[in-house]
């Protein structure tokens, strides 16, 4: 050790071996309290110029610096500079045996499975969350339950000018607003929540916009809608590895939902490729994701893992509206921003203190631990289930059930019109409706996959189509499959045996031929259809006509 410039530090020599000096400097950077660890880098806890805290991944040249303030390095008794070697080292490894993990840098105080709160400002080893402070909340010591109510009263009044469609559409803002809140007192998924109108200017943006200037006294961050997977999947990958509190989706047109977004909200990690890198990484999902739009139509898995916020404006000109009670509603935020805070942790800490009692609602499947803090404690709090309204979204996104379960009809309503034993192959179905086949179930969900009332997709569409489907429930009936790669799968609509159901339905004649011991024909009824037949001329086929999928 070395006074140096009114410091002590250690004193590396450079020529000792590189492992040594890797592991030592590591050592003495753990000491740094502005320096941590998340999802395979380093990061530095810095100050903008607006003095706001920020987080910035540690680069090779500045390490140099940092190893400057943490060792004197020294060559045969001379001062030296950190070797570059060195901070590269630091930097390209993976893990830090030595220095913090960082979950989150937040700018509300983060809240502890315990109900403790901490706003001091700085690193919180309970949670591992940096709170950066700018706000000062009071809250009781063992909140009551007229204290919750007192709070819930007081966050529903700053959004009383909205014209929430029901109770329940507000419980569900508030909950909404608690979960980024309570991202760190539990480790379950946290549901995607939509907030909607039945048009535009009603205010659906500006509710999302008020939680984010509760949590952090400013704007969120906003993109807009994107229908492609791969750049999905690459701003998820962005917002999740900065640790973005919150995010928002506005202006949603169209379908919303997918691969990547259902597998989002049931995640706790992520992992995907970095832009531009064939480095993979894994991150934690503390995000919570908010979508905004009119009359949102959700994909069916999308809508059970979504809370439903929807306004409901009865005016021809909603934006022409007056006589608010808060006229300017957001310096009235920033101006109360302590006590709404205050508020919102006020719930949570009253209902764990508690002894976080069992409201006895209904399951929510992949939600349970957020939905036993956050559902339980709005409605400890006297509020209705805020997930109650999610209902609307699922008879929505029941549209798209609607087409899978019309195409299993149809597909039987096709067996039934030629008598078909033993299923027939996706192209075997494209040649019968090429061939004037009646089928009219059929025939208009095909239509609604190409858009247009008289082409059929193609076989390969077809049979993807009917993979998708294979053995889900509809109505009692599902879509079976005799695998063979050689001739071609073989589709079947057979009834779905359900527990507890004595009523099997109806099964197709493949079935109950199998029931009968005998071996279903495959091929003898298809053929007697499709020998030498043309495409009429009422029909346009896809040109891009697949094999036997």
């Amino acid at each position: 050790m070395q006074d140096h410039d009114g410091h002590v530090k250690p004193t590396l020599d450079i020529t000792r071996p590189l492992d040594q000096l890797v592991d030592l400097s590591e050592k003495y950077l753990s000491g740094d309290t502005s320096i941590y660890q998340r999802a395979g880098e380093l990061l530095h806890i810095q100050h903008d110029k607006d003095r706001k805290v920020v987080l910035k991944a540690l680069k090779s040249p500045f390490m140099r610096y940092l190893l400057s303030r943490v060792a004197l390095w020294v060559k045969e008794d001379e001062s030296v500079h950190p070797p570059a070697s060195i901070a590269r080292c630091l930097v390209d490894r993976s893990v830090w045996p030595n220095i913090r993990k960082l979950r989150a840098l937040t700018t509300f105080p983060p809240i502890s499975s315990d109900g403790g709160v901490n706003a001091e400002i700085g690193y919180h080893d309970a949670t591992n969350v940096y709170f950066a402070g700018g706000v000062e909340v009071k809250i009781p010591p063992s909140p009551s339950l007229k204290d919750a109510k007192e709070a819930v009263a007081t966050l529903l009044d700053i959004v009383v000018d909205f014209p929430f469609a029901t109770p329940g559409h507000a419980s569900a803002w508030l909950a909404g607003l608690l979960s980024p809140i309570v991202r760190f007192a539990h480790n379950g998924n946290t549901p995607i929540v939509i907030v909607q109108a039945n048009g535009p200017r009603v205010g659906k943006t500006n509710l999302v916009k008020i939680v984010a200037h509760i949590l952090s006294g400013d704007e969120c961050p906003v993109v807009t809608h994107t229908k492609s997977e791969d750049e999905e999947r690459k701003r998820i990958l962005s917002y999740l590895r900065v640790g973005r509190s919150m995010v928002l989706v506005d202006n949603v047109v169209g379908q919303y939902g997918g691969a990547s977004v259902n597998a989002l909200a049931t995640s706790r990690m992520w992992e995907d490729r970095v832009l531009g890198h064939s480095k993979v990484i894994q991150v934690q999902n503390d995000t919570t994701w908010f979508i905004t739009g009119n009359n949102i139509i959700l994909a069916p898995d999308t809508a059970e893992r979504c809370l439903n916020v929807r306004l409901l404006s009865l005016e021809e000109r909603p934006h022409l509206r007056s006589g608010f009670k808060y006229p300017d509603l957001f310096s009235t935020i920033r101006e109360r921003r302590g006590v709404l805070l205050s508020a919102a942790l006020c719930i949570i800490k009253g209902y764990i203190q508690a002894g976080s009692p069992d409201m006895k609602l209904d399951r929510w499947g992949s939600f349970e631990p957020w939905s036993n803090l956050v559902r339980n404690a709005l409605v400890w709090a006297g509020q209705p289930d805020p997930a109650s309204t999610r209902v609307e979204l699922e008879m929505d996104a029941d549209v798209g059930r609607h087409d899978a379960s019309s195409l299993v009809e149809g597909w039987l309503e096709l067996e039934k019109e030629f008598d078909i034993q033993g299923g027939m192959t996706a192209k075997q179905a494209y040649d019968l409706l090429s061939n004037g086949a009646k089928a009219p179930t059929l025939r208009a969900v095909l239509a609604e996959i190409t858009g247009e009332e008289r082409r059929l997709p193609n076989a390969h569409t077809i049979g993807r189509h009917l993979r998708e489907l294979r053995d889900r429930n509809f109505n009692g009936r599902a879509i079976k499959c005799h695998a063979d790669d050689k001739k071609g799968h073989r589709w079947y609509v057979a009834s779905m045996e359900t527990r507890g159901q004595g009523d099997r339905g109806q099964d197709s004649p493949a079935l109950n031929a199998r029931k009968k011991g005998k071996r279903p024909n495959y091929s003898s009824t298809l053929n007697g259809h499709l020998n030498g037949s043309k495409p009429p001329q009422s029909v346009q086929p896809d040109s891009s006509n697949g094999g036997n999928a």
